[in-house]
């Protein structure tokens, strides 16, 4: 069983009912935020790009589809799990998985979000965003500052 399966495995013991990806997706010293529109839930929030794994996809498969749906990026390569969170979804209790991934292409809007952003680590900090985004962009940015210290790889 590879990471991916174990990931929606532990989902399915824990009676995860709705599962959803996130990708953290950066150019240069800017990570892409998109803002969520006034009339969908969570309403006027920043996040990353993602959604729901529908029935049957592979986490791989769920992260591609997810990215050229909302921004018309194409996924190059998925470089690294950074973490999950759980939260009281739209459809029960959601888990995310979030993921550090390599795209090519151009951003767009997607009509899920009424904005689009690179932002910055100041941006980030001072954006609306729930505590679990918040938190999930910030071990973004520490593991960039790992890496640039030659932690990580």
């Amino acid at each position: 069983m590879d990471m991916f399966e174990t990931l929606q495995a532990e989902a399915r013991a824990d009676n995860i009912q709705s599962t959803v990806v996130g990708l953290l997706v950066a150019r240069g010293d800017r990570l892409l935020v998109l803002k969520r529109r006034p009339d969908d839930f969570m309403p006027n929030l920043w996040e990353i790009p993602g959604g729901h794994v529908d029935a049957g996809e592979s986490l791989p498969d769920a992260l591609a589809r997810e990215l050229a749906e909302e921004t018309a990026l194409q996924l190059v390569r998925i470089e690294r799990f950074l973490g999950q969170f759980d939260y009281a979804g739209e459809f029960g209790r959601t888990r995310q998985w979030n993921f550090i991934v390599t795209t090519r292409g151009d951003v767009i809007r997607h009509p899920e979000h009424s904005e689009a952003a690179w932002a910055s680590p100041e941006d980030t900090r001072r954006l609306p965003m729930t505590l679990e985004m918040r938190e999930t962009i910030n071990r973004y940015w520490r593991w960039v500052d790992d890496v640039k210290k030659g932690i990580h790889a």
